[in-house]
C-alpha cells in the first residue's frame, strides 16, 4: 500500500546559500507591481523588501524600483503597425519627454537578478505589471526582429501574494514572459502566499510572516537565484 499523502514536508529540499565571498556585489533588482498609494502597504511589496534585505545581507548590490511611483505610458502597439516600428529605445519613451520607462529599461538591462512583485488581481497580474510587461516588448523585439539579444545571463523570480485567487495562472503568464526576454528561472523561482476566501485582510502579514511554506521559498527563492546568477557569472568570464 503506499503511502498516506500528507501534504507538503517542511524543511525538505532546503537549498544552502551561497558563500558569501561568491556572493558579493551580485545586482539584484526589485520591482513592486502594487497600486496601493504609499509604499509599505502592499504585502507583496514588503515580502520584497524582506528578500532585498535578505540578498543585502549576503552583500549583494540592490535596488528598489515603485511602479506606482514612476509616470510610464502605456505601449501603443506599434509592433501590430509593423514589427520594425518596435525599436529600443522604445517609440514612446522617444514619444512623450516625461514617460519613465527608461528608468526601468536601464535598472533591468543592469541587474543581475530580477525579483518582481505583484498581488493577484482578480486571477492575474497587476495592472502595473501588465504595462511594465507590455513596455518591455521593446526588449524582447530586438531578438525575435532584429536578432540582438539584450537579456542574456540574468535570473528571475516573483513574488506574488493575494486572496483566493490562482497563483499558478499568475507564475505561468509571467514566467513564460521571462523566458521570452531572455533570462533563466531558477530552481525555485517563486515565493507566494494566498489567503483565506475571507474579504478580511488586516491580519495578511502577520499570517504571511509566520507561514513556514512561504517564508521556505523566500529563501529558496533567494539562493537559488544566488547561485544561478554565480555560474552565469562564471560561464561568462570563460
Amino acid at each position: 500500500m503506499p503511502a498516506p499523502l500528507v501534504g507538503r514536508k517542511f524543511g525538505v529540499g532546503i537549498i544552502e546559500p551561497l558563500a558569501p565571498d561568491k556572493a558579493k556585489g551580485i545586482k539584484v533588482l526589485g520591482i513592486s507591481g502594487s497600486s496601493r498609494q504609499q509604499s509599505g502597504m502592499s504585502k507583496s511589496e514588503r515580502l520584497l523588501q524582506k528578500a532585498l534585505a535578505q540578498y543585502g545581507s549576503y552583500g549583494c548590490s540592490t535596488r528598489f524600483l515603485r511602479l506606482k511611483d514612476l509616470k510610464i505610458y502605456y505601449c501603443e502597439g506599434n509592433y501590430s503597425e509593423n514589427p520594425a516600428y518596435c525599436t529600443y529605445p522604445c517609440q514612446s519613451t522617444l514619444k512623450y519627454a516625461d514617460d519613465e520607462m527608461q528608468t526601468v529599461y536601464d535598472a533591468v538591462l543592469d541587474t543581475e537578478i530580477l525579483l518582481l512583485a505583484t498581488p493577484i488581481r482578480w486571477n492575474n497580474h497587476s495592472a502595473l505589471v501588465q504595462k511594465f510587461v507590455e513596455r518591455m516588448n521593446s526588449i524582447e523585439n530586438q531578438y525575435s526582429w532584429f536578432g540582438n539579444r539584450m537579456i542574456q545571463k540574468k535570473v528571475a523570480g516573483l513574488i506574488i501574494i493575494g486572496h483566493v485567487d490562482g497563483i499558478q495562472h499568475v507564475a505561468g503568464n509571467l514566467l513564460n514572459f521571462f523566458a521570452w526576454l531572455g533570462f533563466h528561472i531558477p530552481d525555485v523561482s517563486i515565493a507566494s502566499w494566498v489567503g483565506e476566501n475571507d474579504e478580511d485582510t488586516t491580519k495578511d502579514w502577520d499570517q504571511i510572516q509566520q507561514n513556514k511554506y512561504t517564508q521556505e521559498d523566500l529563501q529558496n527563492l533567494i539562493h537559488s537565484s544566488l547561485r544561478l546568477a554565480y555560474q552565469l557569472k562564471q560561464e561568462e568570464s570563460l
